[in-house]
């Protein structure tokens, strides 16, 4: 003996009640009420005569009035009454009687009408519910016991309950329009005109409109625009996890399941929409052998009972569909293509209207074009039209939220959502971005020194690609930075970094100098530790840019990365996109690209052998060609080399170390700290290394400098003066004079001091 799926739903219903209330008891009212308020049985009621809404209130302000089983606890667990109990017996009873093995909805009803010393048995008198009247109307009506056939009106119910019926939706107008995919349509359509296995299967990625054909097809069967043996069909939508949900039991998955397609079958000239048809392999199913979704569809959809219309994407259709070759078989697979750049353009032009109406906005033809355009420039982790359609959705809503009525929706608007999805800065796509790239060369050319034609030749190629006349399938800009250490290879990169507004993602290639290390960059390969694992498996490059996608990509001393890291670098230079282990695919059109590399520095140092001091040169062109490979030389936009600094960027590069220690005397202790060119010149003698750079530069103002003067401020106390930083006798030297300070006295004279 088993209650069906609709008694469980109904009895954990009134259990509800009950604790919405604080009730300490599950009462035969609370049972009723559940009942009454049941969808299918609710009809019946309703066509019965009964006046619902009104019985639903006055049972309820009835179980209000039980102020003596309220609980004072705040969780309550109620338990049944004596009354209750003998209700439930009794259905069970009935229903053993009558040779049956499941409880329904009327056995319920039943068993409450005989409990004659209740409120509810009153309810039931009150509104003209008479047992015998009643159950002859059912009986009429709303056939049941053990029939393997249906009544029409009992078929509605479970389709109700369970699908939803998508040309009565399009008859009512509220689906969308379908724009452009009539190769699909007739490929479906002549799918479902075949007698046996005439079953379909869409696939494609998230986002291309496999639904939205489903109910295109159910439009097109409503206007007449189908061939005459589906003009009369209706087309149910069927979510897999409606079924699973509430099921509890052993058995109620099945009985639904069986319902529905049983259903299906009375009904007659049906089609079947499931969405997300992977969820079919599994749900039911358990470890102890029962069956699921998929193995009680077979049979229906193998006899050509049972017309079925099915959408997945492309991994799991590899992942469930190709592993299952038996269900396969009894689908005919339909590739769902991304929309191109105008037919997108065509089906957001059709939505317009929709979303004119809905924000109480009015779009603009340039909006819908620069929705499509940036979002197959700057979006590339999700497909059209579903990102078009979103950004344009979120621009109106942003004025709905607002309150701007009657808003113009603008290309402006669109950008200013891109910039939201992606990062990438509104101004570059709106053009403008001069007020960005106007100081750009006199802002870097004033931090970093001695490099102003490596300096141009890298901007030129930013300029380019900021005037949207670049190349729209490679990075903004990929550069190969060569020269000796510490001549601002990777200062260069920190400034583009804070002067173009992009985040800087480093990454130390002397971390990746073992085979293994590629899969740090894009994810372990199958079957190694890490593979699916959400955290680690699209590893860090493909991580990070994912977050993000307009950025600033160092790759600091690349020759010292194992061999096969380069070539997932070729992708990224020529394609503009990066592949991970895992299948993700992230974008890097809107990145820059810089590695570098001291190749060829050292050789360069040693000196030639014979008279003189002379330092060889073309060694850094020599190593190149050596340890690049020419495909990945070729793809590289520049190759810039770093020159040695020259006196004169040396002292610079003192000035700008020192900067901070002025800003910091005179902001904490009222110092001014003056350099005499002595001191400027003698500091760059000692700090600059022709083999290390700049670098020993910041440790040498550290030692000759910050210390001593440090001190002299702590134990001499020094406050309000001025230092000035001298050459004597071949050290540095510090002289301090204080400043002076006036007030007025109380007889009104100026005293210095």
């Amino acid at each position: 003996m088993t209650h069906s799926p609709e008694i469980e739903h109904i009895i954990q219903q009134s259990i509800e009640y009950s604790k919405e209330r604080k009730h300490q008891y599950v009462t035969v009212e609370h049972l009723l009420l559940s009942l009454i308020n049941h969808s299918a049985f609710k009809k019946c009621l309703v066509s019965f005569g009964a006046d619902i809404d009104s019985m639903s209130q006055e049972i309820g302000a009835y179980l209000d009035s039980l102020h003596a089983i309220v609980s004072k606890e705040d969780e309550v667990v109620p338990r049944k009454t004596n009354s209750l109990e003998r209700v439930m017996n009794r259905s069970v009873t009935q229903v053993l009687f009558s040779g049956r093995r499941q409880v329904t909805t009327i056995d319920l009803y039943l068993s409450i009408a005989a409990e004659g010393n209740s409120h509810a048995h009153y309810f039931l008198l009150k509104y003209g519910i008479n047992k015998n009247e009643f159950v002859a109307h059912w009986t009429k009506h709303y056939k049941h016991g053990e029939t393997t056939n249906m009544t029409d009106n009992q078929a509605d119910e479970v389709l109700e309950e369970y699908t939803v019926n998508l040309t009565q939706l399009a008859a009512q107008g509220k689906l969308e329009p379908l724009i452009g995919r009539s190769k699909e349509l007739d490929d479906i359509i002549n799918v479902l005109a075949k007698r046996f296995k005439s079953n379909v299967l869409m696939v494609g990625d998230p986002g291309v409109g496999k639904t939205a054909i489903a109910e295109g097809l159910a439009q097109m069967m409503i206007n007449k625009e189908v061939p005459d043996f589906l003009q009369d069909h209706q087309l149910y939508s069927l979510e897999v996890g409606s079924l699973l949900a509430g099921s509890k039991y052993r058995g109620d998955f099945e009985e639904k399941v069986k319902a529905v397609l049983e259903a299906l079958n009375t009904k007659k000239k049906t089609i079947l929409f499931i969405d997300e048809a992977h969820t079919m392999q599994g749900s039911g199913g358990s470890n102890n052998g029962s069956v699921d979704f998929a193995n009680m569809i077979k049979p229906a959809i193998t006899k050509g009972t049972l017309k079925v219309i099915a959408s997945t994407t492309w991994e799991e259709y590899y992942e469930s569909f190709e592993k299952d070759r038996a269900l396969m078989r009894r689908f005919y697979r339909v590739s769902v293509d991304e929309p191109n750049h105008d037919t997108t353009i065509r089906i957001l032009n059709g939505l317009s209207s929709r979303l004119n109406d809905f924000h109480d906005v009015e779009i603009s033809d340039e909006a819908i074009k620069a929705a499509v355009e940036s979002a197959d420039r700057y979006i590339h982790d999700r497909k059209n039209p579903d990102k078009s359609i979103d950004l344009l959705d979120a621009a109106c809503a942003k004025q709905r939220v607002l309150e701007n009525k009657g808003a113009i929706i603008t290309k402006e608007l669109v950008f200013d959502q891109v910039e939201r999805f992606t990062g990438v800065p509104a101004d570059k796509m709106k053009g403008d971005n001069f007020d960005l790239i106007h100081n750009l060369e006199t802002n870097i050319k004033d931090k970093l020194y001695g490099q102003d034609e490596t300096v141009q030749q890298v901007l030129e190629r930013v300029y380019v690609n900021f005037a949207g006349i670049g190349n729209d399938n490679k990075p903004t800009g990929s550069f190969l930075f060569l020269g000796p250490t510490g001549t601002g290879k990777t200062e260069l990169a920190k400034l583009l970094s804070k002067n173009l507004d992009m985040p800087l993602l480093k990454y130390d290639m002397s971390e990746y100098g073992e085979k293994h290390s590629v899969s740090s960059l894009i994810g372990p390969p199958p079957g190694y530790v890490g593979f699916g694992d959400s955290q680690v498996s699209g590893g860090r490059l493909i991580n990070d840019l994912s977050k993000n996608p307009h950025s600033i990509m160092l790759f600091d001393e690349v020759e010292k990365a194992h061999p096969d890291i380069f070539n997932i670098f070729l992708q990224m230079l020529d394609e503009g996109h990066i592949t991970g282990s895992n299948g993700k695919q992230v974008n890097c059109k809107n990145s820059i690209i810089i590695m570098t590399s001291n190749l060829g520095s050292s050789d360069s140092e040693r000196n030639n052998i014979g008279f003189g001091s002379q330092e060889k040169t073309g060694e850094d062109d020599k190593a190149l060609k050596e340890f690049f490979k020419p495909e990945f030389r070729n793809r590289v936009d520049l190759i810039c080399k770093f020159n040695k600094l020259d006196t004169l960027a040396i002292k610079k590069i003192v000035i700008k170390f020192t900067d901070d220690l002025k800003k910091s005397l005179i902001d904490k202790h009222d110092i001014t700290l003056n350099l005499s060119e002595p001191v400027v010149e003698y500091l760059a003698e000692q700090g600059y290394d022709k083999k290390m750079g700049a670098r020993p530069l910041a440790r040498k103002i550290d030692e000759l400098i910050r210390v001593p003067l440090s001190k002299k401020v702590l134990f001499e106390r020094i406050k309000s003066a001025t230092i000035n930083a001298v050459m004597t006798d071949g050290a540095i030297d510090f002289a301090v004079t204080h400043k002076l300070t006036a007030k007025v006295n109380e007889d009104g004279i100026i005293e210095v001091s």
